[in-house]
């Protein structure tokens, strides 16, 4: 009996040991993968890219082009506004800004954008339009007869006639078009070289497109509004006399 009763006594220290031993283990350390998942995520915060401007400083035998260098055909009196260092384009109703003057031989150069959709994923598929007009002869109507170096932003520094003038010789790089644009939203650099009809066209430093001489070698300079608004900056040109 007394050997039963040692038997039973250990038997039951032992069970007493192994249910404390568990319930401090239930309220011991939280697993590492609890700790993790409690653990708060910190806010990453998005710093949006800002467009570097550069300093600008109207270039040698440059003048600059400003709203009062032109008139307006087919526009509203809220088509066309003047900017601190350019132009503001509301896009409608279609119509052109046409120069004051006609220009041949010539240097252009400006800077134009529109601004960026909030809701746009894929540049590609953007339907910003406006274009740059040059030898634009009258009758003015919509469109007049002249070339167009185009603000189409999927087609931009591209040549084409229009309003009914004689088709030219285009040669087109895509491939460098789709190198040198900039996102929509951010500055793009055009520039027109204009010499006896032929026409030449540099994107961002990058030249684009260039036409042969056709039956227009001289006219008006002009920009259109074509449904989309947009800003045009630093405007200039270089006639050769």
């Amino acid at each position: 009996m007394k050997f039963l009763a040692r038997r039973f006594s250990i038997f039951t220290l032992f069970s007493v040991l192994l249910v404390l031993g568990i319930g401090c283990r239930s309220e011991g350390p939280t697993p590492a993968s609890s700790k993790e998942s409690a653990t708060p995520e910190v806010a990453v915060e998005k710093v949006e890219q800002v467009e570097q401007d550069t300093p600008f400083e109207l270039e040698p035998g440059f003048d600059l082009l400003t709203r009062d260098s032109f008139e307006a055909f087919d526009s509203s009196p809220d088509t066309w506004s003047a900017v601190a260092d350019g132009i503001s384009c509301s896009g409608k109703p279609r119509g052109y800004l046409y120069s004051k003057q006609p220009y041949q031989n010539f240097t252009m150069r400006l800077e134009y954008r529109f601004p960026r959709p909030a809701n746009l994923k894929n540049d590609s598929k953007f339907k910003g339009n406006t274009g740059f007009l040059v030898y634009v002869n009258e009758p003015h109507k919509l469109w007049p007869i002249c070339l167009e170096v185009q603000g189409k932003y999927i087609q931009i520094a591209a040549i084409k006639e229009n309003g009914g003038a004689e088709p030219v010789t285009v040669e087109d790089n895509e491939t460098a078009r789709q190198t040198a644009r900039k996102p929509v939203g951010q500055w793009n650099h055009l520039e027109i070289f204009s010499k006896d009809g032929s026409v030449r066209v540099s994107l961002n430093g990058t030249h684009i497109s260039s036409s042969k001489p056709g039956t227009l070698v001289s006219g008006l300079i002009g920009i259109q509004a074509e449904d989309h608004p947009f800003e045009v900056r630093r405007m200039r040109i270089h006639a050769e006399q």
